[in-house]
């Protein structure tokens, strides 16, 4: 029996690697699809001369299908759809904050199926993954709150098995996973595959700055704090300087005056960390299963271990004896 997200996106392997801005580049994806899985290119909020340079950069690196990631609010998808249709990537990747609006799904998701796309839609509640597929996403990705970068409240744990019973397209498990182990824990759980992130920013084909890497390898189990729940679009990060201050303007303001006050804070913070490699006053997005990377690895070898390390799981399973 194939598999089915193998099947939908035209891969080899059931890995999609997540979009992350400043480290999501044509180096990155392209190395990710031409080990057999996803690669996305991390430009949802790029500017149009970096998204269509990343994708041409991209198709020199690899025939293989990768996607380009998107997010859903009204004022970025006109001006991506005019890029979809001209760039044809093999997927288009969207990202939604919470509450995604099945009528915009319905007005753009049939342009970019007519323009060759497979679409991925990444949700943080089962609301959202039903709407996803009722507004003709191809697959979903649930994302618990385990993962870096934007994130809500509900554990992986506790989205993929809901997902699996709501939804009859092929659903992704996505934050907290970084080995077989959580790749096994996800198929067990009800997941056709996998999506990953923090384990690929210590690739030794990501182009980030050293100390980013640097920072993923001696990771902590208590090294992340989220941040941002006064803007309604809260973060996981690695605690530094930046989420310290992050902290304190949300601990002594108000939920509104707080937001106000952490736009400037938090601007330009990812640049900051990803090409300056300011660890202290930068962001790095990097999720709670950090600690489990113990040192830069090739992508293709990433893969390839984790997919190893799932049979192997699943083969001592079979093992397992109850009293």
């Amino acid at each position: 029996m194939g598999n089915r997200v193998c099947d939908v996106l035209g891969i080899e392997k059931p890995v999609i690697q997540g979009p992350m801005a400043w480290i999501s580049t044509a180096p990155l994806v392209a190395a990710v699809s031409n080990a057999g899985g996803l690669g996305v290119l991390g430009v949802g909020f790029a500017p149009d001369e970096f998204l269509i340079s990343q994708v041409e950069e991209t198709k020199k690196l690899t025939n293989k299908p990768f996607g380009i990631n998107t997010v859903m609010i009204p004022e970025n998808l006109d001006r991506l759809t005019g890029h979809i249709k001209n760039l044809q990537p093999a997927v288009v990747y969207a990202d939604t904050l919470l509450g995604l609006d099945v009528d915009l799904c319905k007005k753009y998701f049939p342009q970019w199926h007519e323009a060759g796309c497979k679409i991925i839609v990444k949700a943080s509640d089962i609301a959202d993954a039903v709407n996803a597929e009722e507004g003709g996403a191809d697959l979903v990705i649930v994302k618990g709150w385990e993962g870096g970068g934007h994130t809500t409240v509900e554990a992986t744990t506790v989205l993929v098995p809901q997902a699996a019973d709501k939804l009859s397209i092929p659903v992704v498990a996505s934050g907290g996973i970084a080995d077989g182990r959580g790749m096994a824990a996800a198929i067990a759980l009800g997941a056709e595959g996998i999506e990953m992130g923090t384990v690929f920013m210590a690739s030794k084909e990501t182009t980030v700055h050293p100390n980013v890497k640097r920072s993923v390898i001696e990771a902590g189990d208590m090294s992340t704090v989220i941040t941002g729940y006064s803007t309604g679009e809260p973060c996981r990060q690695f605690k530094n300087a930046l989420s310290d201050e992050m902290e304190k303007i949300e601990a002594e303001n108000t939920k509104v005056a707080a937001a106000e006050i952490l736009r400037p804070v938090a601007e330009s913070s990812l640049k900051r960390a990803m090409a300056e490699g300011d660890m202290e006053h930068g962001a790095v997005m990097a999720g709670q299963i950090a600690p489990l990377i113990k040192e830069e690895r090739a992508v293709i070898d990433i893969i390839d271990d984790t997919i190893a390390g799932a049979k192997a799981c699943f083969a001592a399973i079979t093992k397992f004896e109850f009293q």
